[in-house]
């Protein structure tokens, strides 16, 4: 059921890059596009600042990619930090049953005080 969920995980993570990574794409491409209509309506002393514009467009473009990039990697390390933990947790859980509870219950007394004490004013 793990894979399952990892899978699915994995799964958006790379889908929601993918998107990002169109996005940025499609903008490059939408703004490579609105230069050259612009530049196509001003003297042809503007070919310098047209080269600069596409240079920062696609500075901009490859920007937008590898932060996409790195945002993928990042969710798929805080994925795996996540199995880690639960794992561990569970772990811990099986070794010593009864201090689980028993820690519990006492975090569940110091939430519901914490809870009480602030809808009582």
């Amino acid at each position: 059921m793990e894979n399952s969920i990892d899978s699915k995980l994995d799964t958006k993570i790379n889908n929601t890059r993918d998107g990002v990574t169109q996005i940025g794409k499609d903008l490059r491409a939408d703004a490579h596009a609105t230069i050259d209509k612009i530049a196509d309506q001003v003297p042809p002393a503007t070919e310098r600042l047209k080269a600069q514009a596409h240079t920062g467009v696609d500075k901009v473009a490859d920007g937008v990619e590898s932060t996409s990039e790195r945002l993928a990697a990042r969710g798929k390390q805080l994925a795996a930090s996540c199995r880690n933990l639960t794992e561990s947790s569970r772990e811990h859980v099986r070794a010593s049953p009864v201090i689980s509870v028993l820690v519990a219950a006492a975090a569940g007394y110091g939430i519901s005080k914490l809870l009480g004490a602030r809808g009582s004013k």
